[in-house]
């Protein structure tokens, strides 16, 4: 009970809602930042950092050796000097004792100095090094920080978005048709619509010519919030109904010339409408106000001649008086006498449930559709003619109330079960409807026939509801329209395996030969003589000769053998352009009893809307109060 009272109380909001739609959100979205990971700085050290490094750790070395070279120094001044130690005494002490703290200076100066430079240079170095580690990772703390918020954002944004929105209208339409739907879905849909409406100040009349009270649930709830309600039910109450009050004689034998006209519609209903209003004027214009279903019958009997003055006393004297002198003028043609008794046929039903019913209370139609609050109609009836004669007499009675009624332009007028009340009547409300400022509701329950013509009228929203029908559904759908999309048109797998064999032989020799022949001859003479008269001479001569012969043979031969073998797999996905329903009508006929699709153009152009207006929803959590912004 308690979570009923809430959902009333929601609903029951003063904003215009038609329904919800569901919204899923986004998915989380990636930080732009996560492709922008900092880099870490490069530093270099300089470049003898090695040499100075090992020049470093070989310092001890270094000062080793230069203390053995002073000691060596030491020793060579020390002999040097020896000789001239008698000269100068002293001297080799002395200049021994320079060389050996120059070069123990020299040696020590140079250990630290080098020790040092390098010390300097990792001290320098080892600074950059950590000031750049410091600042990587800083900004990699500052980014990964930046990521997570991103990502907490996101996640809280997914969580927390809201998943139905309301659905309200952005073209303000002077009519609203809906086709299609159960008792539960335009239940449902009446109490979510007419919440809102009564919460805002406006009025709502509802005509439930569907034997279904699908009023019931938003008279409940509006009874529970405070708001004002009249509920009646036709024929039980059609004498506080006062359908007939307030009308002169032409506006009642209009609504009932109307009401007959609709009821049959045939080739010759044209010319009966006019017999229809000429009967039903001449009998209203000789009763005396009010005029009422039994006085109409009794004037039909009098132009007939069968009323009995003796037996029934609903007409007065001077209303008798007048009715008998109309009769001659009448006429006693057949169709006239077949129209009279047509009109009394249909009318006595009325009659006799008016003089049954309960005389308390007003008897004015104005006063069944208030200024403020919901109103109800409900017709039943035993027979299924007499009930449709009534469904008719009552749709033709606000029809004539849109003509005189004095709007604020807040009302609401709701037909339920519009079906058989005929597309020439439903146009003429909807055209009055339109002059008068009152939103005009349809609601029909089948798409045939000659009510495909509402679809897409000027000025009108359509919703459409479940369609179990496979016309009717086609129909709907082909009216949503059409758009291109890309569907998966066609999977393609090619395997594929290649094997390759060969072999090969190769067989080559060659000979060659090579001879060769020198000769090499030659001499030399010499002669010679000395001073004491002696000579002496020499000759000799020498020659060789060389002969050679080589002789070579080459034999070579290959055997080479290949083999290959190759695999290949192709996957194709084949995407095409098509032309297709937005709504198949599939979807249509297995759309819950509360979803419907409403089609609008409104100033952003024609849009079609998935919603759903099962009141309950409000109950739901991350429901919105405002309507999701295009």
């Amino acid at each position: 009970m308690a979570g009923t009272n809430q959902m009333w109380q929601r609903l029951f909001s003063g904003q215009e809602r038609w329904g919800w739609e569901f919204t899923a959100p986004a998915l989380p979205a990636v930080s732009p930042d996560a492709a922008h990971e900092p880099v870490a700085e490069q530093v270099y050290a300089p470049h003898d950092f090695l040499l100075q490094q090992k020049r470093s750790k070989k310092a001890w070395l270094a000062l080793i050796g230069w203390l053995v070279v002073t000691f060596f120094a030491v020793a060579l001044t020390g002999s040097v000097l020896k000789p001239a130690e008698a000269n100068v005494p002293g001297l080799v002490e002395w200049a021994t004792s320079i060389v050996l703290g120059v070069g123990v200076v020299l040696s020590v100066f140079t250990f630290f100095r080098t020790r040092r430079r390098f010390s300097v240079m990792k001290r320098t170095y080892d600074g950059q090094y950590n000031d750049a580690v410091k600042r990587y990772n800083e900004a990699y703390e500052a980014w990964r920080s930046r990521i997570e918020e991103h990502n907490r954002r996101e996640a809280e944004r997914f969580v927390t978005a809201m998943l139905w929105h309301p659905l309200q209208l952005t073209s303000r339409p002077s009519r609203v048709d809906i086709f299609g739907g159960t008792e539960d879905g335009w239940a449902s849909l009446l109490t979510t619509i007419g919440a809102a409406q009564l919460a805002s100040g406006s009025s709502m009349l509802l005509l439930d010519f569907t034997d279904m009270t699908i009023g019931e649930n938003l008279e409940y709830a509006a009874r529970a919030q405070g708001y004002t309600v009249h509920a009646h039910e036709a024929p039980r109450d059609i004498a506080r109904l006062g359908l007939l009050a307030g009308l002169d004689s032409a506006e009642v034998a209009e609504v009932l010339a109307e009401s007959m006209h609709n009821l049959n519609r045939s080739a010759l209903a044209s010319d009966l409408r006019g017999l229809h209003i000429d009967l039903l004027t001449a009998v209203a214009d000789r009763l005396t106000a009010p005029v009422s279903f039994a006085k109409l019958v009794a004037g039909l009997q009098v132009l007939r001649r069968v009323y009995d003055a003796g037996s029934d006393e609903t007409l007065a004297a001077d209303e008798l008086r007048k009715l008998n002198s109309y009769v001659d003028t009448v006429g006693n043609t057949d169709q006239v006498r077949n129209e009279l008794q047509s009109l009394e046929g249909e009318l006595r039903s009325l009659a006799r449930a008016e003089q049954d019913a309960e005389q308390a209370g007003s008897a004015d139609f104005r006063d069944v559709w208030p200024v403020r609050g919901f109103s109800v109609i409900v017709t039943r009836a035993k027979t299924g003619r007499h009930r449709r004669f009534l469904d008719h007499v009552v749709f033709h009675r606000a029809l004539q109330e849109l003509h005189s009624r004095q709007v604020t332009g807040r009302e609401t007028l709701v037909v339920a079960g519009a079906d058989q009340i005929g597309l020439e009547a439903l146009e003429a409300m909807a055209r009055q409807a339109r002059r008068s400022g009152v939103r005009l509701i349809f609601l029909i329950q089948h798409l045939r026939d000659d009510l495909r013509k509402l679809l897409g009228a000027g000025g009108t929203v359509t919703l459409l509801m479940q369609l179990g029908n496979g016309e009717e559904a086609a129909a709907a759908a082909e009216f949503i329209g059409r758009g291109h999309k890309f569907v998966l048109s066609q999977l393609t797998e090619q395997i594929g395996k290649t094997f390759t064999e060969g072999s090969s032989r190769t067989d080559g020799g060659s000979d060659s030969s090579t001879t060769s022949r020198s000769t090499t001859s030659g001499g030399s003479a010499s002669t010679s003589w000395s001073g004491d008269g002696h000579g002496s001479s020499s000759s000799g001569s020498s020659w060789s000769r060389t002969s050679g012969t080589a002789t070579t043979r080459e034999t070579n031969w290959a055997n080479t053998r290949s083999e290959s073998e190759a695999h290949s797999e192709t996957l194709g996905r084949t995407e095409a352009r098509v032309y297709e329903f937005a709504v198949e009508p599939t979807t249509l006929q297995a759309m819950a009893p509360t979803a419907f699709v409403m089609v609008e153009t409104g100033p952003g152009g024609r849009r079609v809307v998935m919603g759903d207006c099962n009141p309950g929803i409000v109950l739901l959590d991350r429901v919105a109060l405002h309507a999701r912004q295009s």
